[in-house]
């Protein structure tokens, strides 16, 4: 188990890196101005980067949801210890489709104004 302070510490290195992660997917395969597809797609692959496979402090370590699924599933005991970090991985993908959609239809109504 993960002490308060390491757990924080470990909270803030890992969405440091899956930001950094992200502006250099953005940086590399979006060079012109974001349409609305490539803001969803870049809302998806942020969700996917930043959502954890066990998001608490009782957790003994902190992993992406990605890495820990395609582990449990190949590796692992099999597609049910995969569940639950698949279920985290879809809702951040999800919720960082829909963070793209809003960002992207939010500057296009700000351009008509």
């Amino acid at each position: 188990m993960l002490t308060t302070q390491s757990f924080i510490i470990a909270v803030l290195s890992y969405g440091l890196a899956a930001l950094v992660g992200l502006a250099m997917i953005r940086r590399l395969w979006v060079r012109r101005s974001a349409s609305l597809a490539s803001s969803v797609a870049m809302g998806l692959i942020g969700g996917l980067l930043l959502t954890p496979a066990y998001p608490s402090s009782e957790a003994t370590s902190i992993a992406p949801a990605l890495i820990v699924v395609i582990f449990n599933a190949l590796f692992g005991e099999g597609v049910a210890t995969a569940l639950q970090p698949a279920l985290w991985l879809a809702a951040g993908g999800l919720v960082g489709a829909l963070v793209g959609w809003w960002r992207a239809r939010r500057r296009v109504s700000s351009e008509l104004l």
